[in-house]
């Protein structure tokens, strides 16, 4: 039962550790969420304050490619967030799993252990009452 109460106590620990890296993994993705809609938002205003002027377009055209790339770099970022985000989701439901069965056995072994007790118990009692019915008999 020790065996089981320590197992328990580990996968607790484990639930916990992997909450906390499942929130970092929320909080990256949020972050890079972020960052896309800001540079979204950045190149757009830029797009409308953009006159025409033959100087603005060729900043201007070095400045998209430069968003481009940096929205490419961050979609990517943000699928592999996504992944460790989802894969820290699966190891939580499988710890949580792994919790209720463990959870389960020792509930099942103490109930086994109390039955046995119970039933040592009665057999006791019971022989205590033969030996009382033997004893008025005689």
């Amino acid at each position: 039962m020790k065996t089981l109460e320590t197992l328990i106590k580990r996968v607790r620990a484990d639930i916990d550790a992997l909450a906390v890296e499942a929130g970092r993994a929320e909080e990256t993705r949020n972050a890079i969420l972020s960052e896309q809609a800001a540079g979204a938002a950045a190149t757009e205003a830029e797009a409308q304050a953009f006159d025409g002027t033959p100087f603005l377009a060729i900043s201007m055209s070095a400045y998209l490619d430069k968003q481009k790339i940096r929205q490419a770099e961050l979609a990517e970022a943000l699928e592999l967030a996504e992944k460790a985000h989802k894969e820290c989701r699966d190891a939580l439901s499988k710890a949580y799993a792994e919790l209720k069965r463990l959870e389960f056995v020792l509930g099942q072994q103490k109930l086994r252990e109390r039955l046995e007790a119970e039933q040592i118990e009665q057999n006791a009692f019971d022989e205590r009452s033969s030996q009382m019915h033997a004893r008025k008999l005689r």
